[in-house]
C-alpha cells in the first residue's frame, strides 16, 4: 500500500477512535461516560447531558446531582431511582417509568414528562417551569414547592397529589384529574382548570386564584 494511502488510513482510525471515546453513547451500550446501563447502578454527579438512554433499564439508580441536560429517557425504566438535583432541562422521559422516584430540587425546565408513570414520586422543590407532563400518571406524587409556571398538566392524572405551596401560576391543568390533590398555599394565579375534575377532596385552603379558571372563588 503507497505511504499516502497508510497515512490516510491512520487518520481514519484515529478519528473513529476519537468518536468512540467522545461522542454521546446510544441506547443499547453497556455504559455512558463510565456510568453503567443496568438496574441499581451508581452514577451519582455523572456527565449525561445529550445522552441516548431510551428504553434504559435503571430501576433502583443513583443518579443524585448528575447532568442529564436534554438526554433522551423517552421509555426507560427508573423506578425509585434517586435523581435528587440533578440537572434534566429540556431532557426527554415521555412515557418513561418513574414511579417512587425521588426528583427533589431537581433542575427540569422544560423536560417532557408526557405520559410518564409517576405514582408517588417526590418532586418537593423540583423546577418544572414549562414542562410538559400531559397525560402523566401523577397519583399520590408530591409537587410540594415547586415550580411549575405554565406547565402542561392536562389530562395528567393527578389524584392525591401534593401541590401544597407550589408555583402553578398559569399552568395548563384542563381536563386533569384532581380529585383529592392539594392545593393549599399554592399559586394558580392565570392558571386553567377547564374541565377538570374536582370534589370536595380536593384541597383548596390559602390557595391563589386570581384570573384561574375552573377554580373555586375566593
Amino acid at each position: 500500500m503507497p505511504q499516502s494511502s497508510w497515512r490516510a488510513a491512520g487518520l481514519l482510525a484515529a478519528l473513529a477512535s476519537w468518536a468512540l471515546a467522545t461522542g454521546p453513547a446510544m441506547a443499547g451500550s453497556d455504559s455512558v461516560n463510565g456510568c453503567s446501563l443496568t438496574t441499581a447502578t451508581l452514577c451519582p454527579d455523572a456527565s449525561l447531558a445529550h445522552a441516548d438512554l431510551r428504553g434504559a433499564e435503571l430501576n433502583h439508580s443513583n443518579f443524585l446531582k448528575a447532568d442529564l441536560t436534554g438526554a433522551d429517557l423517552t421509555g426507560a425504566k427508573l423506578r425509585e431511582a434517586n435523581l435528587n438535583q440533578a440537572r434534566l432541562p429540556g431532557a426527554r422521559l415521555e412515557r418513561a417509568s418513574l414511579g417512587k422516584t425521588a426528583f427533589r430540587a431537581a433542575q427540569m425546565q422544560r423536560t417532557s414528562l408526557q405520559a410518564a408513570e409517576l405514582t408517588e414520586a417526590n418532586l418537593q422543590n423540583a423546577k418544572l417551569a414549562e414542562a410538559n407532563l400531559s397525560q402523566a400518571r401523577a397519583g399520590g406524587a408530591s409537587f410540594n414547592g415547586a415550580s411549575l409556571q405554565g406547565a402542561d398538566l392536562r389530562q395528567a392524572d393527578l389524584r392525591g397529589a401534593d401541590f401544597n405551596a407550589a408555583e402553578l401560576r398559569g399552568a395548563a391543568l384542563q381536563g386533569a384529574d384532581l380529585r383529592g390533590a392539594n392545593f393549599q398555599g399554592a399559586n394558580l394565579d392565570g392558571a386553567d382548570l377547564s374541565g377538570a375534575t374536582v370534589d370536595g377532596t380536593t384541597q383548596w385552603r390559602g390557595a391563589m386564584v386570581d384570573g384561574c379558571k375552573g377554580c373555586p372563588p375566593h
